[in-house]
């Protein structure tokens, strides 16, 4: 079983602010659930515009999703965050074309840090083979926060592949795939890799898919990093 994330602390009320009330009654109090419901949806908008900035080529935006020093990994790239927006500038400018679909997400709040995991769908179009396809990739998205200043911002994300596809843009195409190619490659990302080594994509290794010691080490990892800061 996956770790769980450990449980956030209780709200409490807000101090006593009645004409007379005792010092220990104006004693900060913990976040309450109203403050922590817009932790939530601020973190929510970065994901969401996370997605927009980077189909839509807003590198500003992009860059300003992440923490200083934040870390990203991808099915083709693992590093600096900076870096990967660099990567995604040059691969824009030479014809990408990739989309993004954000979904609905759960995240867990603790003294200014946060773990979100947001379902995501990832549409890529290439060429393979002399063909144009279609890749559809279904996951999540595993993202740890920070609270930097008063803005929520993304430290490391890690995208969990669990299921995809290939799909010819011409109807009747004959497209035929390398069997043993295709098997070299994770169950939850088989079709998108294919596709992206053929181009030439250096493929990380180890990615998280479902059952994987990848995605065990990834969520035991954000589970003690959430409670003991480590």
């Amino acid at each position: 079983m996956s770790p769980s994330l450990p449980a956030e602390p209780a709200a409490q009320p807000s101090p006593d602010r009645r004409p007379g009330a005792s010092p220990q009654d104006l004693q900060p109090a913990e976040p309450s659930e109203q403050a922590r419901w817009l932790d939530r949806l601020a973190i929510t908008k970065v994901v969401q515009d996370w997605g927009l900035a980077r189909d839509d080529g807003r590198w500003d935006q992009l860059r300003a999703c992440y923490a200083p020093g934040a870390m990203m990994h991808t099915t083709w790239f693992v590093g600096p965050a900076e870096e990967f927006v660099e990567r995604s500038i040059a691969s824009a400018r030479a014809g990408a074309r990739v989309q993004h679909f954000i979904g609905a997400a759960t995240i867990a709040l603790r003294d200014g840090r946060a773990v979100a995991e947001t379902r995501m769908m990832l549409l890529v179009r290439g060429q393979l083979d002399g063909e144009e396809v279609d890749i559809s990739c279904w996951g999540r998205f595993h993202d740890r926060f920070v609270k930097h200043g008063a803005q929520w911002r993304i430290v490391k994300r890690v995208p969990v592949y669990e299921k995809d596809r290939l799909d010819p843009v011409l109807p009747g195409s004959r497209l035929k795939l390398d069997p043993a190619a295709l098997a070299q490659h994770p169950d939850g990302c088989r079709h998108l890799v294919y596709l992206q080594s053929r181009g030439g994509a250096d493929i990380a290794p180890d990615l998280a898919v479902p059952g994987s010691a990848a995605l065990a080490r990834l969520e035991a990892e954000s589970a003690a990093w959430l409670a003991d800061g480590e």
